[in-house]
């Protein structure tokens, strides 16, 4: 499923929207019933900040976003 990522970037702090697609990872379970999915996200081309021209995303890697507590 292709969709559009909001990703900060390291450098400048600048938002910057990212295409990737979106995929389920199964997760071993300690409960053989139970599966665990996990959302993960993989970038369809290099994506460089608009602001200062850094490498934001690249291709064939996974992105996780985790909450921040």
């Amino acid at each position: 499923m292709k969709t559009r990522l909001k990703m900060k970037c390291e450098a400048c702090g600048c938002w910057n929207r990212i295409e990737v697609n979106k995929l389920f990872v199964e997760q071993p379970s300690s409960e053989p019933k139970v599966k665990v999915l996990i959302p993960m996200y993989e970038t369809l081309q290099i994506s460089k900040c608009q602001r200062c021209s850094a490498i934001i995303a690249e291709p064939k890697k996974l992105i996780r976003i985790l909450k921040k507590q």
